[in-house]
């Protein structure tokens, strides 16, 4: 896979590149041209320079890494990562710091040339040839030190961030590398969010952190630099302007103090309002189903409430930390002159701006990159010192792989005990004894919980001994429990690494009932399957996982209850043909629920509570008559109904049409892992390619974006607050250069009386001075606060707009669209508007004004400026466009190219166990290596784009610098000093500030985006409405009568009918059962029933059209125990009573009703205890005991089951029935089944085929016809099972119709006897 790629790639040309290509990246240009003909792919990235390779950085950080380890193993001391990374890269970093130092020396000398030119305007002489030319040499110095400064501040900067991308690589690769060996001690102490985290957080910190870590010596040395200079230039006064400056700064660092700790508060919110959200938009069905919006809506607001307060709270700070940073250079000027003046001193031109000038170049290091790298290392310490404690992490034993001498492979287990969690009292496995040898299988069985899985984990090596001992001879192969899949094909996820051979292969494949499946798929096995293999359903993907076993070719199997992601039928072909034959000389072990299997053992082991019960062959089990053995009979007659297990996958495909292909075919099943609600109806629904707006953004979208923030008045208002705070900014230093001016005229009239007219107009010019300054303050604090105040507005309007129309979506729009991209836009999206939008936005308008006023105050001084200047604006429009076109595109490859990396480490995590039993580490490290020098292709474009745009900038900005330093030369008679001084010095302030505003102007560009894409989720087609004008009746439905007339239903307008002209009646208080093969309609029937999309037809429900009520009305009257069981991270009282309808004893006798009483008894805090992220810490059988317990509370006429009791054991699904019979005996229940016995003794059975109703009747009257479908299905589960059904059937009809038999028969027999068909109802009921 790895040597491919390497050619496919173009050569980096910056390894051949020349000097002055480097300098101006040239090298660059095939790549725009390139761009900006068309869509830049993947292929047209340049490959990574071999020394940023992935590998090659890893290695080399590992290498220092492990010596550091090593040295502190010896010294006894701790291991510091820091150490180490400094021993790695401290001689090239050093280099740059030099860099930085020239750099800023050179701009405390642009100031000084720019005084001497002033000073040439102050002595004025025409006559003086001498001084021109001097004054021109000075001239060519200004533009000398511009020009170096562009050049060497965009190499450096390339070279900065290169630094830090080489350190976050090799991070990168060293976090992944201890990820493949982590133990599982260790895995409990981390989670694979955690390690993620890691990777897409904490390194990040390492890209910034290079870029500012010079300023912490650069900044204190300049700012000394200054004062000398300022102190030779206007002597003392100068402290004061420093003074200034000096407690600035520990303003602002006091402002981003508080700002980090909104920040943390903030996130803690933002994660809850996410969690819920996923929650939220994973269990839809259930909540529309359930009625719950309103409970989870009122939620999520209370979230948002908590977290917009904080977030305001924060842009108040960061706006206020913008304008301090936008007035202080107003500020510290004006200081430092008003004690200039007070001091007796006269002010000049060219000692005003040379101070303004040099107080502007140490402002930027000051009070910009100084604390932002002092922040910036303290963020980098903290992720440093995260990254090593997982560094630390216990690692895993290598499991000595031990081939014996004589070549005799086995398992050899003796007294084992071991612990999951040393904490814990009860061991996971106690005293375990067993020895399987080739050519025999174990089967392992026992109840949920009870430590199977970790039986396997022991004789893998992952669950470290306490006592005893596992011999392991022979190489291992393992299947697990949930099955897993890792983003590739499905070839090369079968062959894992292996050679590809043929016959072989198709061995496998047919051993493993793959081979339809892979027909059905459109590439064959060379379809790509996505991130946790999207495109296969559950039952395939367990099939996949034990075909990649049985190819390793190993000689021990270990195989965790494979067969119970598939349906019986498929499960007796895997179970004969994969685990029987092809593996029959093999060690297998094999845990399984399917009971049925037991008598092909060679031994079975019964675990309890991680205790050995027994363990010996079948036969003896059936002599010992232990309680399992009456299991165990049971089964025998029930055998391939057994299909119970513990896992949440499906099985559909219990019956199919009679076995049409023999044993040796594979089943095609469709769709074996479709959660049935959206079972193969809902495949055709496509989804849609998420659009992604390319070009510009539409005004329309700035015009709602900010009318939703606020009204147009305050808007209004908005505008000439900026000018104004603009205006004012400029006055204030025009002033000072009109005094200078006025000060020079006075001092050059009147020699001798002079300083008699300066004493005079001081207190009139000081007054001015400070008027204008504390304007300039106010102004420009309010502005920030308002804008502030109306974006975070905006975004709170907008994430409440989007909220509202998502809950009223139909579910239609759920299947649609994957979870994922649902939730990007209210993490992301919502994150950017709440977070960066509005600072950039702000930083972005200031920016542009500031350019403004430079353009205009120099076209004011120099009209003529203004030919050069249209010139410049079409040069950088255009320049700007094209290089838009290929940023635009770099910048989606960069993120594109992110995300495989962090899915590559989480389906690593899964599969964790996998890879390490078939020892595909090193494969797994070189893949992920490969992910990541992708994403560098991409990021190293990204850097070096961005620079040759910023050079090519600059240049524009030098030229205008030019023109203006030479044009005033050319025209001196007509200006004096001040002028020449305010336009010089503001001209030569635009270098970095154009740069910052076309950056902004960009980023707010793209940043729209997600507005965009918030906005179009604000108006989303709704579903009917949730209160009608017409409410139904409170008592309604007393009888719970459901008639169907001629009901078709689709799930949207253009798919495909599902329910054809359905038409059936169902009485008050019958239990009828549907069944059908997966795709029948059974689930769409209850989607019709619950209105999930609208029927065409008419359904009442006692004599009501559940058309013409509310949906709220219509859904909270039926109770419904979904198939895939939700519950809802909160407290287990919410989740079974989130609008606190009932009492606590209510609560506690449902819970008893369903046996849940004692678990949530021993929970610390009963009811009231949290549970994990959708319950994960509860089985599934649980989980679907509470939703049983929450159809109790409800107390509705009419119930409907969706395939509940798939995922329990026997015990349980028996338990749920009774509960069914007895507490829903007044109820109408409609159970969709996949297991005939538990619907064998309803009232009536409706068969469904593709959509149409075929039968409808009694069971035992359907069994008596040979031709009916229900007899085939029936049929189709073996001899013993079927008699057993009929038995079951004929009793209850006899119950039900005669009356010596059952005590109520008389009633129901005088309902039942007058129908001859099922068919003549119609006419009576209608």
């Amino acid at each position: 896979m790895l040597p491919e790629y390497e050619e496919v790639k173009k050569a980096n040309p910056l390894q051949h590149a020349n000097l002055c290509s480097r300098v101006f990246f040239c090298w660059l240009n095939p790549l725009f041209k390139i761009g900006h003909k068309r869509r830049l792919e993947e292929d047209d990235m340049y490959s990574v320079l071999p020394e940023d390779r992935s590998k090659h950085l890893g290695e080399q950080l590992q290498r220092y890494w492990d010596k550091e380890l090593s040295r502190a193993g010896n010294d006894a001391q701790k291991a510091s990562l820091t150490k180490a990374i400094i021993k790695c890269y401290w001689k090239s970093y050093l280099i740059l710091g030099l860099f930085t130092f020239v750099e800023e020396s050179i701009r405390l000398v642009q100031p000084i040339f720019l005084g001497k030119i002033i000073n040439y305007f102050e002595n004025y002489d025409p006559t003086d040839s001498v001084a021109l030319q001097k004054a021109y040499m000075y001239a060519a110095m200004l533009v000398f030190c511009t020009l170096i400064l562009a050049l060497l501040h965009h190499l450096y900067f390339y070279h900065v961030q290169c630094a830090g991308m080489r350190l976050r690589v090799a991070m990168c690769h060293m976090i992944y590398r201890k990820a493949l060996r982590l133990s599982n001690v260790a895995m409990g102490k981390t989670t694979t969010g955690q390690i993620v985290n890691l990777l897409s957080n904490d390194v990040n910190k390492f890209d910034q952190v290079t870029i500012f870590l010079h300023f912490l010596w650069v900044g204190p040395l300049q700012a000394i630099g200054v004062t000398v200079l300022l102190w030779m230039d206007i002597g003392i006064s100068c402290l004061g302007g420093m003074a200034v400056l000096i407690i600035l700064l520990p303003l602002q660092s006091g402002f981003g103090k508080l700002f980090s700790s909104l920040r943390s508060k903030t996130a803690a919110f933002t994660d809850a309002r996410i969690r819920t959200m996923n929650e939220v938009i994973t269990g839809i069905r259930i909540i529309k189903m359930y009625a719950w919006e309103k409970s989870f809506a009122d939620l999520i607001t209370h979230l948002r409430r908590k977290e917009i307060s904080k977030i305001l709270r924060s842009s108040c700070l960061r706006g206020l930390n913008l304008a301090s940073f936008f007035v202080a250079s107003k500020i510290i000027v004006f200081v430092t002159f008003t004690v200039y003046v007070l001091l007796g001193n006269v002010i000049t031109a060219s000692r005003v701006f040379v101070a303004v000038a040099l107080y502007r170049a140490v402002q930027l290091t000051v009070t910009l990159f100084f604390p932002a790298a002092i922040e910036k290392v303290s963020e980098s310490i903290v992720s440093i010192r995260r990254i090593k404690d997982f560094l630390l992490l216990d690692e895993i034993k290598e499991p000595s792989v031990l081939l014996p001498s004589d070549g005799k492979m086995v398992v050899h287990v003796q007294d084992f005990t071991a612990f999951w969690d040393k904490a814990s009292e009860t061991p996971t496995l106690q005293g375990l004894s067993f020895t399987v040898r080739p050519g025999e299988l174990l089967a392992v069985v026992g109840p949920v919980g009870a430590g199977k899985s970790s039986l396997l984990s022991a004789v893998l090596g992952e669950l470290p001994p306490h006592q005893g001992l596992v011999t392991v001879h022979g190489r291992v192969a393992y299947v697990s429990q949930q099955p897993w899949v890792f983003s590739g094909t499905v070839r090369s996820n079968i062959l894992f690494g292996k050679k590809y051979e043929k016959e072989r292969y198709e061995r496998v494949i047919k051993a493993c009932a793959l081979k339809k499946d892979l027909e059905l798929l459109e590439d064959g096995d060379l379809t790509v399957i996505g991130d946790r293999g999207a495109t296969l359903s559950g039952g395939q993907k367990a099939r996949v996982n034990l075909a990649r076993a049985v190819y390793q070719d190993a000689d021990i199997y270990l195989l965790d209850d494979p067969l119970s992601a598939v349906d019986a039928e498929v499960s007796k072909h895997l179970f004969q043909l994969c685990i029987c034959q092809t593996l029959h000389k093999k060690i297998t072990i094999l845990v399984t629920h399917q009971l049925q299997y037991l008598k092909a053992a060679s031994q079975i082991l019964i675990l309890k509570d991680g205790k050995m019960v027994q363990k010996g062959t079948y036969t003896e089990f059936l002599k010992s008559k232990l309680d399992f053995g009456s299991l165990l009979k049971k089964e025998n007659e029930e055998a391939e109904q057994a299909s119970a297990s513990e896992s949440p996958t499906l099985r559909h495909r219990t019956f199919s049409e009679s076995s049409v292909w023999s044993q040796q075919s594979s089943r095609p099943s469709l769709k074996d892992g479709a959660p049935e609600g959206q079972s193969v109806e809902n495949v055709q629904v496509p989804v849609a390619e998420e659009s992604r707006s390319e070009g510009k953004i539409g005004l329309k979208a700035y015009w709602n974006y900010f009318t939703a923030g606020a009204n147009w008045f305050i808007l209004i208002v908005l505008i000439p607050l900026n000018v104004a705070a603009q205006v004012f900014y400029i006055l204030q230093d025009w002033w000072l250069s009109y005094w200078a001016n006025k000060q020079s005229t006075l001092n050059t009239t009147v020699n001798g009386k002079g300083n008699v007219t300066e004493q005079l107009d001081l207190n009139w010019y000081l007054g001015v001075y400070s008027g204008l300054t504390v304007a300039t303050v106010i102004f420009g604090i309010t502005r920030c606060l308002l804008v502030f105040y109306i974006l975070v507005n905006s975004s709170q309007t907008l994430h409440n707009k989007m909220f509202e129309s998502i809950l009223k979506a139909p579910v239609l729009f759920f299947d649609r669209n994957p979870i994922g991209r649902i939730l990007n836009r209210f993490s992301k999206d919502i994150g950017h508007m709440d977070d960066l939008l509005p600072l950039t936005y702000l930083d972005f308008i200031q920016a542009f004004l500031q350019m403004l006023s430079v353009v205009s105050v120099a076209v004011a001084m120099i009209p003529w400026v203004a030919i050069p200047l249209v010139v410049l604006g079409i040069i950088f429009f255009f320049l700007r466009s094209y290089f838009l076109q290929t940023s635009r595109d770099i910048k989606r490859l960069e993120s594109t190219t992110r995300s495989p990396v962090f899915s590559h480490l989480s389906s690593s995590l899964q599969g964790l166990w996998t890879i390490r039993a078939c020892k595909t580490e090193e494969r797994f490290q070189e893949l992920f290596d490969a992910h990541q020098d992708l994403h560098s292709e991409a990021w190293f474009l990204f850097l070096t784009t961005s620079r040759w745009f910023a050079v090519r900038l600059d240049a524009i900005c030098t030229i205008f610098v030019i023109v203006i330093a030479f044009g005033s030369l050319v025209l001196a008679k007509t200006l004096d000093a001040g002028q020449v001084g305010l336009t010089l010095s503001y001209a030569l302030s635009l270098m970095g500030m154009f740069q910052w505003c076309v950056r902004q102007s960009t980023e707010v560009e793209n940043m729209m985006i997600s507005v965009e894409r918030v906005m179009e989720y604000t108006d989303l087609e709704k579903e009917a409405p949730w209160e009608s004008l017409k409410r139904p009746p409170l008592t309604w439905p007393h009888e719970g009568v459901i008639v169907f007339d001629n009901v078709n239903f689709m799930y949207s307008f253009d798919g495909p009918v599902v329910l054809k002209h359905l038409t059936a009646l169902i009485k008050a208080r019958e239990k009828v059962g549907i069944v059908g093969r997966t795709g029948a309609g059974k689930s769409s029937l209850i989607s019709a029933l619950f209105r999930l999309s609208e029927p065409e037809g008419k359904i009442w429900i006692d004599k009501i059209l559940t058309t013409e009520i509310g949906l709220h009305d219509l859904r909270k009257k039926m109770s419904i125990i979904p198939q895939e069981p939700v519950l809802f991270t909160g407290t287990m009282r919410k989740n079974l009573d989130p609008f606190n309808e009932h009492t606590d004893e209510e609560l506690w006798n449902a819970l008893k009703e369903v046996q849940l009483k004692e678990t949530i008894q021993e929970l610390p805090r009963k009811m009231d205890t949290e549970l994990a992220e959708s319950g994960s810490n509860f089985s599934v059988g649980q989980r679907q005991l509470v939703c049983l317990a929450r159809a109790i509370l409800r107390k509705n006429r009419i119930l409907i089951i969706d395939e509940a009791t798939a995922n329990v054991d026997l015990r349980t699904d028996e338990l749920i029935q009774k509960t069914i019979r007895e507490k829903f005996a007044h109820c109408t229940v409609l159970t969709i089944a996949h297991r005939l016995n538990t619907i064998i003794d309803s009232d009536k059975i409706m068969v469904l085929d593709s959509g149409r109703l075929k039968e409808y009747d009694e069971p035992y009257v359907l069994l008596q016809n040979k031709e009916s479908l229900f007899y085939k299905m029936v049929q189709q589960l073996g001899k013993a099972e079927a008699a057993a059904l009929t038995e079951i059937a004929k009793q209850a009809y006899f119950r039900r119709h005669y009356p010596d038999i059952t005590q109520n028969g008389p009633v129901v027999m005088s309902t039942s006897n007058e129908q001859p068909s099922a068919f003549t109802i119609f006419e009576t009921a209608l």
